[in-house]
């Protein structure tokens, strides 16, 4: 017996043998990883979309749409700040996306448009203020936002009273 076969080392036959499979493995592996790499599913970098956030926090308060290049930029941000999402805030930041495309194909004068931008942003209220509250708590940014209804729990006033008095009956 020699120390190879003692040792379970292939001989050289052998390793020549899978060298194609060894090869096919090595040229696929980047393929597997960007296929498990979730594709279309969210990934989300926190640290980036902190830093991005604290960057562009002017841009978050007070986004510059006043014409159309300003819009189009705006828009741009906020797409690629939802890509950049946490999963923790990613469902809320695309909300405000949302309302900022709704708020974008605002016609003019036309009741039903404008009614249709005021709901889209009484409806993300809450998105905005969870985004907010996230950035404050996990990236020191504050990004004050006004709300029509508020957003935080505010308990139930309660009165206390007192138990009636016992009725014990004396035997």
């Amino acid at each position: 017996m020699t120390w190879r076969s003692a040792h379970a080392v292939p001989h050289s036959h052998d390793v020549r043998s899978h060298r194609p499979l060894v090869a096919a493995i090595v040229a696929l592996a980047p393929l597997a990883i960007v296929a498990c790499g979730g594709g279309d599913e969210p990934q989300g970098d926190a640290v980036r979309f902190c830093a991005e956030a604290a960057e562009h926090r002017e841009t978050i308060i007070d986004p510059p749409v006043a014409d159309e290049a300003g819009l189009t930029a705006t828009l741009d941000f906020y797409r690629a700040m939802g890509e950049l999402a946490p999963l923790a805030i990613a469902e809320e930041w695309n909300q405000l996306v949302v309302s900022l495309e709704t708020a974008a194909e605002l016609v003019p004068g036309d009741p039903e448009s404008e009614q249709l931008v005021a709901a889209t942003a009484y409806a993300t209220e809450p998105a905005a203020y969870a985004v907010s509250v996230w950035l404050r708590r996990n990236c020191g940014v504050e990004i004050p936002i006004t709300t029509i209804a508020p957003q935080e729990f505010e308990p139930a006033i309660t009165t206390t009273v007192a138990p009636p008095p016992s009725t014990v009956v004396d035997e």
